[in-house]
């Protein structure tokens, strides 16, 4: 997802599969201010998706997750009991 919409140069974009698919290798053709502009662009897109899958990890395990944030699991309430109102 792009927060912001820029008009841009127009750009000519390759992709190529490397190392079995595992990876993709994008070349950016155009002016030499825009190519800086559409690999920035890239880059933060790539973080933005490295970060949310490194947080989506930790959520998978989240008693870990917890312990090494100084947070102790949640303990078990016992279910209130309740007086009949009359």
């Amino acid at each position: 997802m792009i927060p912001e919409i820029e008009w841009m140069n127009q750009v000519l974009l390759t992709v190529e599969k490397v190392n079995s698919g595992s990876l993709i290798e994008i070349t950016v053709f155009g002016q030499p201010r825009v190519q800086n502009r559409v690999k920035s662009m890239f880059l933060g897109l790539a973080a933005r998706h490295q970060e949310n899958r490194d947080q989506d990890k930790k959520m998978k395990q989240p008693e870990k997750f917890l312990k090494a944030h100084g947070s102790p699991p949640p303990t078990p309430r016992s279910p209130r009991s309740r007086s009949p109102v009359a």
